[in-house]
């Protein structure tokens, strides 16, 4: 009936009583007659009090943020009106942010800000990691944190912000520009401050620091070597000063340029590395913080975690994700839990399509290829669309696939002429664009984006495709233009001001070319009413695009890059994020490699934020984690990230504590196949008699099973190199050995198909006296290329408790798989290792035979699949074992 943003002020009132540490319950017991004064005539104060206390409070209970670390402390979240924090506040309310979005920002702030050291006498210099996704508004939260810090006293704050000036000056401006609406406080940027500059607000012996002084002072630094040099002598000049100073350095992009790549054992770190730590850890500062933001921790993770090294050893807290947000896990899925992508936009490059590319770098290829024709139509077509709609930003094509600058102008040449062309035979191109645009309808409907995106806060904001007449009379408007206003970089006046038209704006955003009266690099129009239509862009770049730059309204992505880099690799995805207004325009081309790259990513990535989540209920410490991650096979297996940021990884030292992997990826080789079944049928006949598993009779467990045993089954057994976890077998089995004394009896659980029933004479699948059946796994067919077949899963979770006797039912009610290592713990199985072993139907047949996602399997002869299962001994010392990197990776461009 009552809606808390509806009552901003009961609000703050309830807020406020929870700063001064009363519980709900006393909160509920309050006489609540002051807040009739702001109630609407008729409305019972009490009424009204409790039923928005427990909005509140059942708001927030949905708020779950992930964090490690210890020794926080108490924050009372600022409510009066002319906080700094309240104004940002109320700005993102003007900004259309909802009450979940602003109550999540609120709470990730407030634990952020719960494990900063606000003296470095009493509490040293705090380190920590802020996890966000990529391109989901990292700054927002950002801004948050230092609107909220400077009500708590803390008066210079420090941005280290990428290596590119441009995005250092779109950081700066919208920072300044989120944090300065104050009455209580006054804001000062800093721009570029410089011993050797005169301007009158750079002279830091003028500061206003002491405790109660109002002023808050604000820099973005460049991660330049000069830049930091001149920050550093600069802000250290006055001692006076510098005994007042609270600083909160927030190093943005923090696995960009602040990670030490030299070897570890070289102990001269990196030359910006050096600079970031000489500037938290020099001055005798009265208060020192420093945050690392990124969505994509793996060099911060993996890097070194010495005393004096920027490592987040006191805490980790990660975003949450928004329902609205579009990232890896909804465009490419997990396989596991097994996920389809949500929004399905990405459409394919042919392999002859990625050698013309190639060629065009090389000046060999002048014919535009098929699937940038494709890419460039629908661009097209959306802008049209678009502005059909209504749309009035800017509306943007991106086109990746090099980071040299003659590639960049190779490809700008023959998409002008390309764009140029088809005004020459419209009629025959707008065929064209129709078939694309019916069957993009189709393929991708907004009912299908609605039905996936299930939670999405406006669901009825999301545009209809419009009908075909009208995209068609958007785009024969734009044909009639003349040539200057049909296709150009963006033009300049007389004064240097940039000039848009309602035609396409070409640019090329690493280009060396300049030009006096036009603009060559990419630039947007500072309002929606630069232009009366969308202004359209076509975007051709390198390493600018690749992170941190935003591009608006992106609509068409034509992605081809090499990289090895997860970090790289993921930051280069400008189209994840929030495309509110548009939500059914974007497509992405790319290769298939890049494909598969960037699921494998998503599933790490998800992995990554679950193994967080496991160690904040265990209430550990990023110290404590440091080595289990680092050294844990997925991030060494394979180059997430260039061998340097890896630092303490550069050996390989691999450790299997809390492995949990399955086969999913086969060939229908039927010497393998059959090899594999012998040996698992023979191993299994070599241990003692089974048992019948008691959460179901179609499952057969042996228990306590000798290590030893177990090791020379994994040994023989064979995995197709393509598998790239349990490739890792080999290194696995050398891990069990050097670890014997912690690891030395197994569970072994055979699941089948159905109840287990007697083996006939004759039976070639003789287990004990039993023929188990075999289970049913088809191929996944946007996980499969060629003869490497993806069946996606092969575990379900209750295979990985069929061991357990003592289950309830509770227990066995659809136990989820991030529920699997507390049950077995409960039940004393913690620290028991489990090998689940599988046959495989080879005429396994989809359930759904009209579904295009599966296909029957159709292999020569029954798989066998297996599921290792390794405690996680966080809190025993099991040993790494070392072996060469290199050989054991495969390059993801090979």
């Amino acid at each position: 009936m009552y809606k808390l943003e509806d009552y901003k002020e009961v609000q703050s009132f309830i807020e406020t009583y929870i700063s001064s540490g009363l519980a709900k319950e006393m909160i509920l017991k309050l006489d609540a007659n002051f807040i009739t004064p702001i109630l609407k005539r008729g409305e019972n104060y009490q009424d009204v009090w409790n039923s928005l206390v427990e909005e509140y409070f059942a708001l927030h209970a949905t708020i779950d943020i992930i964090k490690l670390g210890r020794n926080r402390s108490e924050i009372n979240i600022p409510t009066n009106r002319g906080s700094s924090w309240k104004n940002y506040e109320r700005k993102l309310e003007k900004q259309g942010w909802n009450q979940i979005s602003i109550e999540t920002l609120k709470k990730s702030t407030v634990e952020i800000l719960s494990y900063l050291s606000n003296s470095r006498e009493s509490n040293g210099i705090s380190k920590g990691l802020v996890l966000g996704n990529v391109q989901s508004g990292k700054t927002a939260n950002m801004s948050g944190v230092i609107s909220m810090a400077a009500d708590l006293g803390y008066n210079f704050f420090i941005v280290l912000s990428g290596t590119i000036e441009n995005l250092r000056n779109q950081t700066a401006n919208r920072l300044y520009n989120d944090v300065r609406e104050t009455s209580n406080l006054t804001w000062r940027l800093v721009d570029r401050p410089s011993l050797r500059s005169n301007l009158p607000d750079q002279k830091i012996s003028k500061f206003l620091l002491n405790e109660n002084d109002k002023d808050r002072y604000l820099t973005v630094c460049l991660k330049n070597k000069s830049r930091l040099e001149n920050l550093i002598r600069w802000l250290y000049s006055d001692e006076n000063k510098t005994r007042q100073l609270k600083v909160l350095v927030i190093d943005d992009e923090a696995d960009q340029a602040s990670v030490n790549t030299n070897k570890i054992e070289e102990q001269d770190p990196t030359t910006i590395n050096k600079l970031i730590k000489e500037l938290v850890n020099k001055g005798n500062v009265k208060a020192m913080n420093y945050i690392a933001y990124t969505a994509t921790p793996y060099a911060n993770i993996l890097n070194e975690t010495a005393n004096d090294s920027l490592y987040p050893k006191d805490f980790i807290v990660v975003l949450p994700k928004s329902t609205d947000y579009i990232g890896p896990e909804e465009m490419f899925g997990t396989s596991e839990p097994e996920q389809v992508q949500k929004v399905d936009i990405v459409r394919e490059i042919s392999d002859y399509d990625v050698q013309v590319i190639r060629g065009l770098g090389k000046g060999e290829a002048i014919q535009i290829p098929k699937s940038l024709e494709e890419a460039i139509d629908w661009f097209i077509i959306s802008t049209g669309a678009m502005r059909h709609l209504g749309y009035r930003k800017p509306i943007s094509m991106l086109i990746h696939t090099s980071f040299k600058v003659n590639d960049h102008e190779s490809i700008a040449k023959i998409v002008t002429s390309y764009v140029k062309k088809i005004r020459n035979n419209p009629s025959e191109f707008f065929s064209k664009l129709e078939i694309l645009y019916m069957n993009e309808k189709i393929d991708f409907s907004r009912q299908r984006f609605l039905d996936n995106m299930e939670n999405y806060s406006s669901p009825d904001a999301v545009p209809a495709y419009p009908n075909w007449v009208d995209i068609r009379e958007q785009i024969e408007r734009i044909f009639r233009l003349d040539d200057n206003e049909y296709l150009s970089h963006v033009q300049l006046t007389d004064n240097g001001e940039p000039k848009y038209h309602e035609g396409f704006h070409i640019a090329i955003d690493n280009s060396k070319m300049t030009s006096a009266d036009e603009m060559i690099r990419l630039v947007y129009p500072s309002s929606v009413n630069a232009t009366k239509l969308a202004p359209a862009f076509i975007v051709i770049g390198g390493n600018t695009l690749s992170r941190g730059l935003t591009i608006e309204g992106l609509v068409s992505t034509f992605f081809l890059r090499n990289t090895n880099q997860a970090d790289t690799l993921m930051q280069m995805g400008r189209w994840f994020g929030y495309r509110k207004g548009y939500e059914v325009f974007p497509r992405v081309w790319m290769e298939y490699d890049a494909y598969e790259r960037f699921q494998f990513l998503s599933q790490l990535d998800y992995e990554l934020r679950a193994n967080l989540a496991e160690y904040s209920e265990r209430n550990l410490t990023p110290i404590e984690v440091a080595p289990k991650i680092k050294n844990s096979p997925d991030y060494q297996l394979v180059k997430i990230t260039s061998v340097n940021k890896m630092q303490s990884a550069i050996s390989a030292e691999f450790n299997f504590s809390g492995f949990n992997s399955q086969t999913i990826y086969f060939k229908d080789d039927t010497e393998q196949l059959v090899h594999n079944f012998r040996l698992t049928k023979k191993f299994l006949n070599s241990l003692g008699a089974p048992q019948k598993s008691a959460l179901s009779d179609s499952k057969l467990v042996w228990k306590e099973v000798d290590s030893v045993q177990v090791e020379k089954f994994l040994q023989e057994y064979q995995v197709i190199s393509e598998d790239i976890r349990m490739a890792t077998i080999n290194n696995l089995i050398e891990w069990l050995k050097e670890n014997n004394h912690t690891i030395n009896d197994w569970n072994i659980v055979l699941s089948s198909k159905g109840r287990i029933e007697f083996a006939d004479v004759g039976s070639d699948w003789n287990i004990h006296g039993y023929n188990p059946k075999g289970v049913t796994r088809t191929k996944l067919v946007s996980n499969s290329k060629g003869e490497i077949v993806s069946i996606g899963v092969l575990r379900q979770p209750d295979d990985l408790i069929a061991d357990i006797e003592d289950l309830n039912y509770e227990d066995k009610k659809a136990v989820k798989m991030e529920e699997i290592r507390s049950l077995r713990d409960s039940k004393g199985f913690g620290k028991t290792p489990l090998l689940v072993i599988y046959r495989i139907d080879k005429d396994s047949e989809p359930a759904n035979k009209s579904s295009n996602r599966r296909e029957k399997l159709n292999f020569s002869h029954d798989i066998i699949g297996i599921n290792i299962l390794i405690p996680s001994f966080i809190d025993v010392s099991t040993k790494n074992i070392t072996t060469q990197l290199m050989p054991l990776i495969k390059s993801i461009d090979d």
